[in-house]
């Protein structure tokens, strides 16, 4: 696996955008001590929470594919930001829920150990009465 920032993080997308394999993409992508930080959802402290969270994503959504359409990519040492939009499909492709949003995530010796994304949670939220 390259040790190049940006390689690490547009292979890592390409990855999650590969239909049944987003738990794949985190084991081979990300490191163990790995955090990842949602604005107003729970923080993953760690790649086996980040597993159980990505796990309730695909559970609760039928979540299959989360497809990354990248706008703009800046590196800077050890961080890659992105602007994006990121689309999520069920396993018949059918696009659920597409948002706009903004990430920083930060690399290390070929492993993402930090993912965090800026956005509006509220579409991934349940309803309220």
């Amino acid at each position: 696996m390259s040790q190049d920032p940006e390689a690490v993080v547009r292979g890592f997308f390409a990855a999650l955008g590969k239909g049944g394999r987003l738990m794949e993409a985190v084991q081979n992508y990300v490191a163990d001590d790995c955090v990842w930080e949602n604005t107003g959802l729970p923080t993953a402290p760690d790649k086996s929470v980040m597993l159980q969270m990505m796990q309730g994503f695909i559970d609760g959504y039928r979540l299959h594919a989360l497809v990354i359409d990248v706008h703009a990519l800046a590196v800077s040492g050890d961080a890659v930001l992105t602007e994006r939009t990121d689309h999520m499909d069920d396993s018949e492709g059918t696009r659920m829920l597409s948002f706009p949003l903004a990430g920083v995530l930060r690399v290390r010796d070929g492993k993402i150990v930090r993912w965090t994304d800026y956005f509006d949670p509220r579409p991934l939220l349940p309803p309220t009465a």
